[in-house]
């Protein structure tokens, strides 16, 4: 548990985690840096969510270690180093925030699930998919023993799990946990509301991804449809399904129609007050690879520049998003034939993307793939080959063994 506060590594050899007490003083001040932390989170500050959450934690450092509102706090700790791409400062508070709920509340309460959800969805990040679906499943079981088979929380769940089997190639199984998901929103909530458009977002991302491109269409037109009855036309809320159908019409050539949502969506999410940094640099990365399609190689350096220009302005130099960045540009020179820049930037890719989510993720796996496309048009097959055998011993390690429910 190395980057843990002392006194917290002091508790844990003692421990005294396992003990459950009572609070003593610091509890106002707790309550105020968890308020302000959650704020940041939901206005998508999450470097000002992690300072937050950090001083309620030091807050609390005269707090019973087994009070059970550190675990909140470890819980939340852990979501904003998640959200900020600090994958291995997270994992800790996540173990820390789940020994702390399963020894006080026992190992099937709620709070447990959502631990459970939550580092689940850490090992997606890190390519861990096998454990991430053990983790998601046993979060999905005590949701389905608590509140039934018809409950929100348990669609949430399939989609959490859904979204493992996708993340990993399971395009079927990803397929028949989404639209359980969906059928459920359906069930519990209205139709017009903004729950049922995440499910029909996540299961036409399913069947883009296996090209069934009008079924995508259909559910991503409906989602919008949603959000903008109860949002309004120029809410951020509406621009994920805007993006996520604009993808579909690239899909299929359709530039014009793309380039127009993609547009839409740059525009909502650059205008003030304005999205996060990194999620105006992913809309500047989809309308690039729009124009990149369609041979406008100046247009789209020019967004791709500015896309990392704001991941590194948000996240650091050496954040995984950075790498996106660097292989949009990467594949940009391969395109124009400057294969030298595009080697350079594909290794600078490369080396972030192993130092922040290790050598087998599968991020790293397409880093080689790409890499090994270059080489081979370079005439250097042999290098091309041996990347190639790297990558797929990444992805073959990566399957999940298991049978659907």
């Amino acid at each position: 548990m190395a980057g843990l506060p002392r006194f917290l590594r002091a508790a844990c050899c003692a421990g005294l985690l396992l003990a459950p007490g009572t609070a003593v003083a610091g509890s106002a001040d707790v309550e105020n840096y968890m308020g302000a932390a959650v704020a940041a989170q939901l206005a998508g500050d999450y470097e000002t969510a992690a300072e937050s959450f950090e001083a309620a934690l030091q807050a609390a450092k005269n707090f019973n270690p087994g009070d059970p509102r550190l675990a909140d706090i470890f819980n939340g700790l852990a979501i904003a180093y998640r959200d900020q791409g600090r994958l291995t400062e997270a994992d800790p508070y996540f173990k820390l925030a789940l020994i702390v709920r399963e020894k006080i509340l026992g190992p099937n309460h709620l709070d447990v699930a959502s631990s459970l959800s939550e580092t689940a969805e850490l090992r997606r990040l890190q390519g861990k998919f096998t454990e991430a679906l053990e983790l998601a499943n046993r979060a999905l079981t005590i949701r389905e023993d608590n509140l039934g088979g018809d409950h929100i929380a348990v669609a949430d769940s399939l989609s959490r799990v859904a979204l493992i089997y996708r993340a990993s190639g399971e395009l079927g199984r990803a397929e028949v946990y989404a639209e359980q998901s969906l059928e459920l929103m359906e069930q519990v909530l209205p139709a017009e509301h903004p729950g049922v458009a995440d499910a029909m977002d996540d299961l036409a991302e399913i069947y883009r991804a296996r090209g069934r491109y009008g079924e995508a269409e259909s559910l991503l037109q409906r989602a919008m449809q949603i959000r903008e009855t109860a949002h309004g036309k120029f809410s951020l809320r509406i621009v994920p399904a805007m993006n996520s159908l604009a993808t579909v019409y690239a899909a299929q050539n359709r530039y014009t129609e793309a380039s127009e949502l993609f547009e839409k969506a740059l525009a909502l999410r650059a205008e003030p007050p304005g999205a996060p940094l990194p999620k105006v640099a992913e809309s500047l990365d989809n309308l690039a690879g729009v124009y990149r399609s369609q041979g406008r190689f100046s247009e789209a350096k020019k967004l791709f520049n500015r896309g990392m220009g704001l991941r590194k302005k948000a996240l650091g130099k050496d954040h995984p998003s950075v790498a996106i960045s660097l292989d949009h540009l990467a594949r940009l020179h391969h395109q124009e034939g400057n294969y030298e820049k595009a080697e350079k930037l594909m290794k600078q890719a490369l080396e972030i993307r192993e130092s922040a989510l290790g050598p087998d993720h599968p991020e790293v796996a397409a880093n080689l793939e790409g890499y090994a496309d270059l080489l081979r048009e370079t005439g250097r097959s042999r290098e091309a080959l041996e990347l190639l055998a790297r990558a797929r011993a990444i992805r073959a390690s990566k399957k999940i063994p298991g049978t659907l429910n």
